[in-house]
């Protein structure tokens, strides 16, 4: 099934990740979605004998994610990134800044009905770059990118999960951003 879309952009902080479990602040919704990239790195070797591959091993060694928003709000750069807002609203960034582990959710319509709904367990995102241009003649847009590195959890090694919706129990599928999903999910 293709993807026709892609909406609902959501992290949740990591309070905790050890082996006792991982737990996760209540999601909160970004600034609108508008595009995605999410790319595992992995690490592979392979064991030769009698002149052939007998083997292959291959390890996630990451994640790259880069997302873009209609806008990133002062408030929402704050809370990826570490830094405080000030009573005036605005934020000011340090090099002491450290940014949280954080737990990321969105939700891609199919081109045959339903949706893959995705949480990626943990990671950081890093200070965007920014840049504008003038206005000449028509307006452009110019809109954010933001990038991230995601790692597998200390607690169980999981990086990612996600299900199709024409597939999946409808109780979970409502309450899919109210909190970070786990599998196996029970209703």
């Amino acid at each position: 099934m293709a993807v026709i879309g892609l909406k609902n952009f959501y992290v949740a902080q990591i309070i905790s990740d050890d082996e006792n479990g991982t737990v996760y602040d209540t999601p909160r919704k970004i600034d609108k979605a508008m595009n995605i990239s999410v790319t595992p790195n992995t690490n592979s070797a392979t064991l030769y004998g009698d002149d052939q591959a007998q083997e292959i091993v291959e390890e996630l060694e990451s994640v790259d994610v880069e997302i873009s928003t209609n806008d990133l709000s002062l408030e929402d750069y704050a809370f990826l990134l570490g830094k405080e807002v000030n009573d005036d609203g605005g934020v000011i960034d340090s090099a002491n800044d450290d940014a949280p582990y954080v737990a990321f959710g969105y939700e891609m319509p199919l081109s045959k009905g339903g949706k893959q709904l995705t949480w990626l367990y943990k990671g950081k995102f890093g200070i965007p770059s920014e840049s504008g241009q003038t206005k000449q003649g028509s307006p452009e847009f110019q809109t954010p990118t933001i990038s991230a590195t995601f790692i597998p959890r200390s607690s169980d090694g999981k990086w990612r999960y996600r299900i199709r919706t024409n597939e999946t129990n409808q109780s979970i599928i409502d309450n899919w951003f109210n909190e970070v999903q786990e599998y196996p999910n029970t209703p």
